[in-house]
């Protein structure tokens, strides 16, 4: 993965957008809740290869700019485009909102939804071929095993989002209001010596005890994150969370 990282640049505006984590019930009595996830095109210029939840960035015909309803609306679009499942009405929940690093060339403000499927529903979601080229249904536990083994590599929100849903927080998630996930989530980029002479990127959150001296834009830490790791660094191929032992 090639690093494009500049602290001394001026921050660009980060492009509203929406991602939505399909939670499919188990089909048998206490089994666990399975998620669509897709691999990224090697080709994409952003996240490249990476194993995301659908999503995109929110166009002008989702509603107004930075609206509620532009968010949601977005949401459900993306959702139909990249992964063919259709949401219609259903309600959506939204548990958590992620800026990128001011440092960052391509900055986004995403807003997570959670969207519940009854056990068997979507068994047609697929990849759309070209922005997205698999699409796999997968527990938590699943997905992250293959995250450890370093068969897959997951970008530092959808990382956290799976740790999370892992730890059976899935029910907290759902019970977070508007007002406590408006406040977003803005790490900080840094870059450190990595053990082979070359730079690796770490992603550093707001309690991270260094977050407040390091360059760029600064957000408090929401209560709702203080769970996480402190931050995450680049390990070959693939984001650890920092301590290693973490998570």
């Amino acid at each position: 993965m090639s690093i494009q990282f500049d602290p001394s640049s001026s921050p660009r505006p980060p492009r509203p957008a929406a991602t939505v984590v399909l939670l499919r019930a188990a089909r048998d009595p206490g089994g666990a809740a399975t998620i669509f996830m897709l691999r990224r095109s090697a080709k994409s210029p952003f996240m490249p290869d990476a194993l995301v939840f659908p999503g995109g960035a929110v166009d002008a015909g989702d509603g107004p700019v930075a609206s509620d309803e532009a968010f949601v609306a977005a949401a459900r679009r993306e959702c139909l485009e990249e992964a063919g499942v259709d949401l219609g009405a259903r309600a959506l929940h939204w548990f958590d909102t992620w800026v990128t690093p001011s440092a960052e060339p391509r900055r986004y403000e995403a807003r997570f939804f959670l969207a519940d499927l009854a056990a068997g529903e979507a068994s047609d979601a697929a990849a759309d071929g070209h922005e997205t080229v698999e699409g796999r249904w997968a527990t938590a536990e699943e997905i992250l095993a293959q995250w450890a083994a370093g068969a897959v590599d997951l970008p530092p929100p959808t990382l956290c989002t799976l740790l999370r849903l892992a730890d059976a927080r899935v029910d907290g998630l759902r019970g977070l209001a508007a007002a406590a996930v408006r406040e977003p989530l803005l790490p900080k980029g840094l870059l450190l010596p990595g053990p082979d002479g070359e730079a690796r990127l770490a992603v550093v959150l707001p309690h991270d005890p260094e977050y407040a001296q390091l360059p760029g834009e600064a957000a408090p830490m929401p209560e709702r994150a203080q769970d996480l790791p402190l931050r995450l660094i680049r390990d070959g191929v693939i984001w650890r969370p920092w301590p290693r032992g973490e998570g």
